[in-house]
């Protein structure tokens, strides 16, 4: 999920020539369309998704669903009825294609039509963490739990069976009745050695092979941004991590949709001219342009201060030229008398002045 959602929760916008169309980016601001994103983009971790669109009604696709893909047959691009069964229908093939996107992923071995997708290597450390769960359910019995003793002089069946019943059945609530030389323990084991440490340990490894597979850096869950030691930003090894991987992703639903779904969706009846095209915002490239321009001009701004400050006569036409920020000269200030022209007013205020310093 986390994977998904940095290309999902992405702004988008269709474009023609001269930028972006609002008019056809609204036709796809619609939850129909976030399914089909959200399908598309498993298909990077199954390697692949059939996804069936369903009943076009006003221009959306309120049914839209993905195949079950145990049923579907990639190398032979046939859906079955029956899992395994050599013979289904071909998707790719009236009259089913215009109803049906086929987004396969790149073949990583060239054994096979698409990959394998990410889970496939993610599911020897997730096989890894089942049995660790288990383990750590029988370490935490057998050396965190106490071991309950019932001593007994009893000699009697019955009376022994309901002592054993009582000391097997001890919880929050347990009781018995016994006799003066019964004895009941709890033995708690001590485990210094520290073995049980190894569940612990490999369970963080395999959480983090997971991570970097998916996510490209072993600590993308976990880490927390601005912790003492970690670099900030860009300069972040885990931001980029997950800036290439959204970067990757978008690449792939972006070619799918103008490749197959704005297609698919002119053969249907729905009008879209053909030189329109998706595309995400890419907000991150702005932002950095801002940065670097704000750098650049507090560069020269720092420039045109030196020389004023040592008396120079800066080119503020150039500044605005070199900076885009237009900028007026101050006036110079004009100089003030020191004293009014009144001068019965200025010796009364001399006076006053002089009394209150003696």
């Amino acid at each position: 999920n986390r994977r998904i959602n940095l290309t999902l929760l992405k702004s988008f916008k269709l474009c023609d020539e001269n930028g972006e169309d609002t008019e056809y980016t609204k036709l796809f601001q619609k939850k129909w369309f976030y399914d089909y994103l959200f399908y598309a983009l498993q298909a990077q971790a199954f390697g692949y998704s059939l996804i069936s669109l369903g009943d076009l009604v006003n221009n959306e696709f309120p049914e839209i669903s993905v195949i079950r893909r145990q049923n579907i047959s990639p190398d032979r691009l046939e859906v079955a009825q029956n899992i395994y069964t050599p013979i289904g229908e071909k998707f790719l093939e009236d009259p089913y294609k215009d109803w049906h996107v086929w987004v396969p992923t790149p073949s990583e071995l060239g054994v096979s039509t698409c990959g394998y997708g990410y889970l496939y290597k993610v599911a020897r450390y997730e096989i890894i963490l089942k049995y660790i769960l288990a383990f750590n359910m029988d370490a935490a019995e057998l050396f965190g739990m106490p071991i309950r003793i019932g001593t007994t002089n009893k000699t009697n069946e019955d009376e022994r069976a309901l002592f054993e019943r009582a000391i097997a059945t001890m919880g929050s609530a347990g009781w018995l009745v016994k006799d003066e030389l019964d004895k009941v323990e709890l033995l708690e084991r001590s485990n210094g050695s520290g073995g049980h440490d190894i569940y612990e340990s490999l369970e963080k490894r395999s959480q983090q092979y997971i991570s970097k597979i998916i996510l490209g850096h072993a600590d993308a869950m976990e880490s927390i941004p601005g912790k003492i030691g970690n670099s900030q930003g860009e300069d972040n090894p885990i931001h980029k991590a997950l800036e290439d991987t959204q970067t990757t992703d978008c690449h792939f639903i972006k070619h799918n949709i103008n490749s197959c779904l704005i297609p698919k969706m002119r053969a249907l009846g729905i009008y879209i001219p053909e030189n329109i095209c998706f595309e995400f915002e890419n907000d991150e490239e702005k932002e950095e342009f801002r940065k670097k321009q704000d750098q650049s001009n507090q560069a020269t701004a720092n420039i045109f201060k030196t020389i004023k400050d040592a008396g120079g006569k800066p080119d503020w036409a150039y500044f605005s030229d070199r900076t885009g920020i237009n900028v007026e000269e101050a006036p110079e200030p004009v100089p003030t008398k020191p004293f009014m022209p009144n001068k019965d007013l200025n010796d009364k205020i001399k006076n006053k002045l002089n009394n209150i310093y003696k």
